[in-house]
């Protein structure tokens, strides 16, 4: 068996450690799902471990979450086996301490763990503590707008903090190591990227919501919304972002400055001036000059530091741009990004005017700490270039650095890659939300082929393939965006000054765009097949569902012809019942007669009944008192069809009536209403989605329903607060009031209770 780490604790400030550590962004999985969070991360460590692989103390194994997110897992390989017997015992000493808990702990290794918010740091004995590895550090900054000239659509002058770079030297940092600065630059313009799907109608609308036109453009900015605006009072939390148009074209872009009034740490001085550039086809950039941060000018910025000021310029675009976007775009975010769009990855532009010191690029590439200090702001390196021995050029997987004397010279071609790295970015993650989407419809196929096995299964499928539709149009709504975006991008000319030409040759500008191209159609594919395959399953679901009614039908047809028998044979024992009735009458009408004429007496006949019916009825006239019999039968019998039809005529005088009303009801107060009435029968039906109860008793008070006393049934669902429906059953014949008025008194008794606020309208069956 081969067990392998897939916790990379090694690279996080998990513990008291003696490595640097620099916030960075990761992903991290858990339950299913992504979760990008700034993590403080020792990139010596990283390097560490690196080291240890082409040395092949330590194995890899690259697998994939269960979100389809790249995973490396790590194992001490038999080759560092007889390596670790040789280390010191001190050594591995404080690599015991380092990696089991405190006293009365320290037998116990030390496990990591991530609850869904916070990395935990536990051992099976009992010891427990949250770590401080998500805790970024901050630090105090001062900064001006910036925005590239290639971006701007005029001349007006942007706003200058340098006369306030001293006040981050007054302002503190939560900076908890002792930084070992070995790279500083100098004039650093920062320009944070990201791709987010806009159209011309929402530039249009953006403008018209910061007042682009108005007489006083811009102002404060909230995403927030007036639920009353007859108000004379408006509140919102701190935190707002104070807007400067600059200038706009109505339909393609705008560029804008925004003042950052977001609450920091007590201490810490951050004045956060943004220029930013919103354009149609997407890319959308939030630029500022460095004046200073902490006591270092704008001609001495350690890279230490600027990655902490980084994480914080992510961190609140996130949040500016909130307030911008239009509620479907953050849909169309938040379904790309998995509701975690708030802390998506972005693209790092970094210009400079000169680095300390300038190397070569082999030897800023000495997996050490020129290296690890670039990888903090850039991300894993995959290329460096020194460019006329003046300029040079970092390409990482989360940014470029652009150092020199041409920096601001090549500025259009450094926007141009970064405008493409930005819709690779958004790409990326777009492939790997198909790949989720994919398995969401594999879910749904097997729980189609094994429906049978689980009672709930169609409502899963039915809740499955709803997600999946609603996905699918958003990817591909998101994919037209995308590609009308890609479709768009030009490269712009080759320069012909030395220094231009040969950034133009490394930065491959139209094969880039020609890549990113040939990515989005292949993706277009992808969403096609997803389409497709939602439509087999639906037709598959169909199949079901049609199987299921038939044996509905099956069943209601079995059922039917039960009933007509049943209907049949009770015909015919009532037709039996009432020859046997009329029988019964007959011989009791017979025995009556039989009484009457003395036959069962057993004393002597009395006179008069020899004079009145004896001799002139039975022995005078032959056949006479049979005769007598059979007209008393035929009286007899008629007078008791007669009963049996009004007491027909009597149960027969039922009027109900169904209504259907579907109207929203206080519970309680319904409760305490049906307390006060003597109930018959309660009936529950509990479902995932609803609780149905059904409640039957009739009212005893007859003067108080004008004559006749109803029998109601209530149906209303307990969860959501609805009346469904109401059935009145009552005696028509006694009824002083007409169907209406009595519909009507019972919704006064529910509206006196409290039960509805309102007399609702009501499709009435009879």
């Amino acid at each position: 068996m081969y067990v392998f780490c897939t916790f990379p604790i090694l690279y996080f400030h998990l513990y008291d450690s003696p490595l640097l550590d620099a916030p960075a962004s990761a992903l991290i999985s858990t339950d299913g799902k992504s979760k990008r969070l700034f993590i403080n991360i020792t990139q010596e460590g990283r390097s560490a471990i690196d080291d240890l692989r082409e040395l092949r103390y330590v194995n890899g194994l690259k697998l994939s979450s269960e979100d389809f997110q790249p995973v490396t897992a790590y194992q001490v390989s038999a080759k560092s086996l007889d390596f670790i017997d040789r280390f010191p015992a001190e050594l591995k000493k404080s690599i015991d301490e380092a990696y089991h808990g405190p006293a009365p702990f320290h037998n116990e290794l030390i496990e990591a763990s991530f609850d869904g918010e916070n990395f935990i740091i536990s051992t099976p004995g009992g010891y427990k503590r949250i770590s401080t590895v998500t805790d970024t550090e901050d630090v105090s900054y001062v900064s001006s707008p910036y925005i590239p000239s290639s971006l701007r659509k005029s001349d007006k002058a942007l706003t200058s903090n340098s006369h306030r770079a001293n006040e981050s030297a007054l302002g503190e940092s939560t900076i908890r190591d002792e930084l070992s600065e070995a790279i500083h630059l100098v004039n650093v313009r920062v320009c944070v990227g990201e791709w987010v799907p806009f159209g011309p109608n929402q530039i249009v609308s953006l403008n018209e919501r910061l007042g682009s036109l108005d007489r006083c453009q811009g102002g404060l900015f909230t995403s927030m919304i007036d639920k009353d605006p007859t108000n004379t009072q408006f509140k919102l939390p701190t935190g707002l972002t104070q807007v400067s148009i600059l200038d706009f074209d109505i339909i393609e872009c705008m560029n804008f400055e925004a003042e950052i009034h977001f609450p920091e740490e007590e201490g810490i001085v951050q004045v956060e001036n943004f220029g930013m550039h919103l354009n149609v086809n997407g890319a959308i950039y939030y630029s500022m000059f460095i004046e200073a941060i902490l006591d270092r000018k704008a001609d001495d910025i350690s890279l230490d530091l600027l990655s902490r000021l980084l994480v914080d310029v992510h961190q609140d675009s996130s949040k500016i741009l909130n307030d911008l976007l239009s509620s479907y775009q953050r849909s169309l975010l938040e379904m790309i990004f998995s509701n975690d769009a708030e802390n998506r990855g972005k693209y790092n532009m970094i210009l400079a005017e000169s680095i300390d010191p300038l190397l070569s690029a082999e030897q800023y590439m000495d997996r050490g700490d020129f290296e690890n200090e670039l990888k903090q702001i850039v991300g894993d390196i995959y290329a460096v270039h020194l460019i006329e021995n003046t300029d040079l050029l970092v390409l990482g997987r989360d940014g470029i650095l652009f150092v020199g004397p041409n920096s601001f010279k090549c500025e259009i071609m450094i926007v141009a890659y970064t405008s493409i790295l930005v819709r690779e970015v958004f790409t990326r993650n777009f492939f790997v939300r198909t790949f989720v989407l994919d398995d969401l419809l594999k879910r749904t196929r097997s729980l189609i082929m094994e429906h049978e096995k689980d009672p709930q299964s169609v409502f899963k499928i039915r809740e499955l393939l709803n997600e999946a539709s609603k996905d699918i149009i958003l990817l591909q709504q998101l994919l037209s965006y995308l590609s009308e975006s890609v479709e768009g991008m030009v490269a712009p000319e080759r320069p012909v000054n030395p220094a231009g030409a040969a950034l133009y040759d490394i930065l491959k500008l139209p094969q880039l765009i020609k890549d990113t191209s040939v990515r989005v159609r292949d993706m277009k594919k992808l969403t096609e097949g997803a389409a497709l395959e939602l439509n087999n399953l639906s037709q598959m679901t169909d199949v079901i569902n049609t199987k299921q009614l038939e044996d509905v039908f099956r069943s209601v047809e079995a059922n039917t012809k039960f009933l007509v028998d049943a209907s049949a044979a009770n015909e015919r024992a009532c037709a039996s019942l009432e020859i046997m009735q009329v029988v019964l009458a007959g011989s009791f009408a017979f025995d009556i007669i039989d009484r009457l004429g003395g036959g069962t007496l057993n004393v002597e006949p009395p006179d008069w009944l020899n004079t009145y019916i004896t001799i002139p009825l039975i022995e005078s006239v032959p056949f006479l008192w049979f005769g007598v019999n059979i007209v008393f039968l035929v009286i007899f019998c008629w007078v008791l069809i007669r009963v049996m039809r009004w007491s027909e005529y009597k149960a027969s005088g039922v009027l109900m009536i169904r209504v259907k009303v579907n109207c929203p009801i206080n519970v309680t107060a319904l409760d305490t209403l049906l307390a006060t009435k003597p109930i018959e029968l309660t009936d529950s039906i509990s479902e995932p989605e609803i609780d149905i109860k059904k409640v039957i008793w009739t009212e005893k008070d007859h003067s108080l329903w004008m004559g006749s006393a109803p029998k109601i049934e209530l149906l209303y669902d307990e969860r959501h607060s609805f009346l469904l429906s109401v059935f009145l059953q009552v005696d028509k014949k006694r009824m002083k009031i007409s169907q209406d008025s009595l519909l009507r008194m019972f919704y006064r008794e529910l509206l006196a209770h409290g039960v509805i606020v309102e007399i609702p309208e009501s499709k009435k069956e009879q």
